[in-house]
């Protein structure tokens, strides 16, 4: 196993993360915990913690 495996399934993980905030945010559809919605800007912080992790772990990969 290569050693930079890892780093590019995590990579891998967190761009399909992001694509489900992503997703989320585009198609507006409800997340509903213990009758009260999910705020959309939590999908925003979300989609941005996720997509920075994943070019992180993509750019781990170079080194």
């Amino acid at each position: 196993m290569n050693k930079n495996t890892p780093l590019t399934v995590a990579g891998i993980v967190f761009a399909l993360v992001a694509l489900l905030h992503l997703a989320r945010l585009y198609f507006q559809f409800p997340i509903i915990v213990d009758q009260m919605m999910v705020p959309y800007w939590i999908n925003g912080v979300g989609l941005v913690v996720a997509a920075f992790l994943s070019i992180w772990m993509f750019r781990a990969t170079k080194n």
